[in-house]
C-alpha cells in the first residue's frame, strides 16, 4: 500500500509537471525582444488533498470488490484488482486508478452523482495477456460518464452496461 501511495503521488506530480511544461503560448520573442521569465520565488508547490466521489462517501482510496461487463462477472475485480482514488490538486480534480497492469490517471469532473474522467495518462510499464485486457477494459469503462451510488458502505459505478463496486480502503 505504501508503494502504491508513493507511486500515486509521484505519478500525479509528474502528470502535473508535464501539464505545466506543455502550456507554452506561442513562439518566444525574436532578436532584441525581452522575454519574461518567472522568478523562482513565484512558484509554489501544488496543493493536494483527498476528494470525495460523493458527499456521503469517505475521503479514501477504494478497492474493487466486484464488477461485471455486459452482465458477465469479472473475477479479477472481486480480488481487489482495481484501486481508485480522487484528489483535489490546486482546486481541480485528479482521478487515479491502479490496474493489475499500470496506473491510469486523468482530470475529473463531478456533477451530482456523475463522474467524468478526461484525457487519460497510462503508466509506461506495459503488460500482456489478461492484465493487458483488464487495463483496456478499465480504459473503455472510463471513456463514458460514470453514474455513482453509495449504499451500505459500497460505492457502485455504472458505465453503460458495465458495473464496478468498491469498498473504502
Amino acid at each position: 500500500m505504501k508503494h502504491f501511495l508513493w507511486w500515486s503521488k509521484a505519478f500525479s506530480a509528474l502528470f502535473l509537471c508535464l501539464l505545466l511544461t506543455s502550456c507554452g503560448s506561442g513562439p518566444v520573442g525574436g532578436p532584441g525582444t525581452a522575454v519574461n521569465t518567472p522568478s523562482a520565488s513565484s512558484s509554489t508547490p501544488p496543493q493536494e488533498s483527498c476528494a470525495v466521489f460523493l458527499p456521503a462517501t469517505p475521503c479514501s482510496q477504494y478497492v474493487s470488490v466486484s464488477g461485471a461487463s455486459h452482465g458477465v462477472v469479472l473475477p479479477w475485480l472481486a480480488k481487489g484488482g482495481l484501486i481508485v482514488g480522487l484528489t483535489s490538486v490546486n482546486g481541480g480534480l485528479q482521478f487515479t486508478a491502479k490496474t493489475p497492469c499500470d496506473p491510469i490517471s486523468g482530470p475529473a469532473t463531478l456533477s451530482g452523482n456523475s463522474l467524468t474522467v478526461g484525457k487519460l495518462a497510462v503508466g509506461a510499464a506495459g503488460c500482456v495477456g489478461d492484465q493487458s485486457q483488464q487495463q483496456q477494459w478499465m480504459m473503455q469503462f472510463l471513456k463514458q460518464p460514470i453514474t455513482m451510488t453509495f449504499s451500505q458502505n459500497v460505492l457502485t459505478w455504472t458505465s453503460g452496461t458495465d458495473t464496478l463496486s468498491f469498498k473504502s480502503r
